[in-house]
């Protein structure tokens, strides 16, 4: 099966990994925002659970946006 195969307009494989890549990107901006608040914007720290969670939605994050934008430019796809 062929994702590259639709020839009409932006085409609906890069819509949606353009939609993931945004998702991607929301999740470890918002979640970066969270880790550097305290030390470096003068806001509280977070509690060690809940920062060891916003870390692994930020890994997540990182891996999302990178798995998006590489489907999105079809790095590693064969023409």
């Amino acid at each position: 099966m062929s994702f590259r195969s639709d020839t009409r307009g932006i085409g609906v494989a890069k819509l949606f990994f353009t939609i993931v890549t945004g998702v991607g990107l929301g999740l470890s901006l918002g979640t970066a925002f969270l880790i550097v608040r305290g030390p470096f914007f003068g806001g509280p720290a977070l509690d060690p659970f809940l920062m060891m969670g916003v870390l692994a939605v930020f890994i997540v994050g990182i891996l999302v946006v990178s798995w998006g934008t590489t489907r999105l430019f079809g790095v590693g796809a064969s023409a």
